[in-house]
Formats: C-alpha cells, structure tokens, sequence
C-alpha cells in the first residue's frame, strides 16, 4: 500500500500529465480544423480527423474532471482522511475498482458480478474510470 505523500506525488505528476495531453490535443486539434478549413475554401480535399481528436480530448478532459471531483469536490472529499479512500482511488486510476470502492469514491456501482457490494447502478450517478484508453480501460475499447 501507498503512503499518503507518495499518493499525493502520484496525482499531481498524474494531474501535471494530463494537463500536457490536454495541452497538445488542444494544439493538434486547432491544426488539423484549420487544414480542413483551407482545403474546403480552396476546392481542395482533406480526410477529416479533427473529430477523433475532440473525441480523445473529450476522454482525457473527463478524467482529469473525474478525478478533480473525486477528490475536491465529490462525497468523498468529505471524508479525505478515510484511510480506505486511497486503495479506492488506486484501484479505480488502475482501472479494476470494485462497486465498494466505487462508492466510496462518491461513483455509481456498475453491478458487475464478481465485485464486491454488488448491486445495479444507480440512475443519474457518475460513472467511468481514470484508466489509459478513451472508454476508461486500457488502450481503449
């Protein structure tokens, strides 16, 4: 188990990592719009791709939100000093929490079988993961 102040190093690197994704998507989407704006003003054709770019940049900005509401603003900041709170958010970054931790971090369950504290998710609760792909897994769908 992690102590605190290595948690804490943990999610400002994490936290300074995904503001520099963040940054460069923001740039490379701006790019690739303006391409697809010069080749439609000059009859010209370009593959479209600014799409997928926002589709990422949407997927990484939601987790650096997930995250900032986990831990600022959500039900579980309340109780920041609850020493079960740290498993449930590495569990959770690591993309394998279980619907306990979920709750504990102020998340809906997803009522996956297997997992402990079963039950179905609740209307309207926050849902996702931190983990590394755009559907909150790793490397993706």
């Amino acid at each position: 188990m992690t102590s605190q102040p290595e948690r804490d190093a943990f999610l400002r690197g994490w936290r300074t990592a995904m503001e520099e994704v963040l940054s460069v998507l923001e740039i490379e989407a701006r790019e690739w719009a303006q391409e697809e704006e010069e080749a439609a003003s000059s009859g010209g054709y370009k593959l479209p791709g600014s799409f997928a770019l926002e589709e990422v940049r949407g997927s990484f900005r939601g987790r650096r939100d997930l995250l900032a509401w986990i831990t600022q603003s959500g039900p579980a900041a309340a109780h920041s000093n609850d020493p079960q709170l740290g498993p449930a958010l590495d569990a959770l970054i690591e993309d394998h929490a279980t619907d306990r931790e979920r709750q504990l971090l102020g998340l809906a369950p997803l009522g996956e079988s297997g997992s402990s504290g079963d039950t179905p998710p609740q209307p309207g609760g926050i849902t996702g993961g931190l983990g590394g792909g755009p559907s909150g897994g790793p490397g993706g769908a």
